[in-house]
């Protein structure tokens, strides 16, 4: 019995590799958000990725989601976690029900306020293609993740299902992470937490 259910989880394994998916490193050293654990290291298109923090965001007196940031090299620099152009990744764990609607403009007001001085067309086509992928409700529990990858760009998957085609580009990349971590962030509470636990670790 014990050998077909480590079969079956090779099994499992090698498909989500074959995937691109990513692999949760078995190490102890993880963070445990509101319940949402996030491992210290995840594998991710054959690289690995180590946890810089993680953190709860929140507006008003409501928690929304936690969120997991890992790089390639785990610097809590925000500087380099915005503009590394590296292999990287945004776990985010929803805590209460939030419409589509609701994602897609709240995404478009952080985007709006990170985007550089004489961004392109192409870059503003691209944040509202990425805001379309938001097409049902994330309810509780929902799984929302970001990954984006030198050479294909950036995907969106919720719930382990991809969202339409990789956003190409680190220009991308970049008003993504800036929307986190820059001097303008959409959540400070959250930004100043997974830079305090990413110092910690």
């Amino acid at each position: 019995m014990k050998k077909r259910v480590v079969s079956q989880l090779a099994v499992m394994a090698a498909a989500a590799a074959a995937l691109g998916l990513f692999l949760a490193s078995p190490e102890a050293s993880s963070l445990t958000v509101e319940g949402k654990k996030y491992p210290s290291t995840v594998t991710i298109e054959g690289k690995k990725l180590n946890l810089a923090g993680a953190g709860v965001r929140k507006k008003w007196f409501f928690k929304v989601y936690t969120m997991g940031a890992y790089t390639e090299t785990k610097s809590c620099n925000t500087s380099s976690l915005i503009n590394k152009d590296e292999v990287k990744y945004l776990r985010i764990n929803m805590l209460r029900d939030v419409s589509a609607e609701k994602m897609a403009s709240t995404l478009g007001e952080a985007f709006t306020n990170n985007l550089p001085k004489g961004a392109s067309q192409k870059l503003k086509d691209q944040i509202k293609m990425f805001q379309s992928y938001f097409k049902t409700e994330c309810k509780e529990n929902t799984v929302i993740e970001i990954v984006y990858v030198p050479g294909k760009g950036t995907t969106l998957r919720i719930n382990n299902k991809q969202q339409g085609a990789p956003i190409e580009g680190q220009d991308f990349s970049k008003v993504v992470w800036n929307c986190y971590f820059s001097s303008k962030t959409c959540c400070d509470g959250l930004k100043s937490e997974i830079l305090e636990s990413c110092k910690k670790k």
